[in-house]
């Protein structure tokens, strides 16, 4: 498989799109953030050729679901992401402009860059350069912050070729750089990623601590569509660049872009043992 490396023109790419997206204000009390932000991931997808599936809402369709995928090339592999496009609004003061990307100190801040543009710009920067024999499947919302009621009503519906394995739009590090692997199933693909991922953090020089459970979500786990509808009892996975410093919904939301290029690599890994599954 090909590996995909992060370099300092990625980083800089990222940047100026999560900075971009961060620009549109993607929160309920504000539509037109969120239509301007729905149609630039269709762009986006749409040249990365990924067939595409667009859901509205009648009574909100400037937050559509989309469903994006792009086929195996020999063989029936996919791999699950789930994600959403909306953020939360603003409650607190914020040192800096939150709608404005700010770098200091190899941080970002902005609000939404971690929950959930700066994760979900890194996956499919990832995607436009990734040449693996698996097929993507990419479920995107933009009503997360609100307590998800169309895609409550939509993902119950959506019928999926049989994926391997699904991935949380993020995951987390603690404060001493070691990665909380979050992870929920039972699968020799997943056991085998674990361990992929555990050896990849060991020669970084990173820890990393098992937990056998989800990520967090704001509503209460019954309230994540994505568990509730897409799961289906398949491997769960939860990986990606946010830290304990990262104050999801806080004021000064942040990531460190330090984190950027471990989370590629992790993506590297997971791809290459679903490659390799026999």
């Amino acid at each position: 498989m090909k590996k995909v490396i992060w370099t300092n023109e990625h980083k800089n790419r990222w940047i100026n799109i999560c900075d971009k997206w961060i620009n549109f204000k993607a929160t309920e009390s504000n539509p037109n953030g969120l239509k301007n932000q729905s149609n630039e991931l269709i762009n986006w997808l749409k040249k990365l050729g990924f067939k595409m599936k667009i859901i509205k809402d009648p009574e909100a369709p400037y937050r559509p679901i989309i469903i994006a995928k792009k086929p195996p090339k020999n063989n029936n592999k996919w791999i699950g992401f789930f994600h959403h496009y909306d953020v939360e609004m603003i409650h607190k003061d914020w040192k800096t402009n939150p709608w404005k990307l700010i770098s200091k100190n190899n941080r970002v801040f902005g609000r939404g860059i971690a929950d959930n543009v700066g994760p979900l710009v890194q996956r499919l920067m990832y995607f436009e350069e990734f040449d693996n024999d698996v097929g993507v499947i990419l479920v995107i919302q933009g009503e997360e912050e609100i307590g998800s009621p169309w895609a409550h009503k939509t993902y119950s519906k959506l019928n999926f070729p049989e994926v391997l394995i699904w991935l949380d739009e993020t995951g987390y590090f603690y404060k001493n750089g070691d990665q909380r692997l979050m992870n929920m199933g039972d699968s020799l693909l997943l056991d085998n990623i674990v361990v992929g991922l555990e050896n990849t953090n060991t020669k970084l020089g990173i820890g990393t601590r098992i937990r056998n459970r989800y990520l967090t979500k704001a509503f209460g786990l019954e309230n994540c569509p994505c568990i509730a509808h897409l799961l289906n009892d398949k491997p769960y996975l939860s990986i990606g660049p946010n830290d304990d410093f990262t104050k999801v919904h806080g004021p000064n939301e942040s990531m460190d872009t330090n984190i950027l290029p471990i989370s590629f690599e992790h993506l590297n890994v997971v791809f290459r043992e679903v490659e390799n599954l026999a």
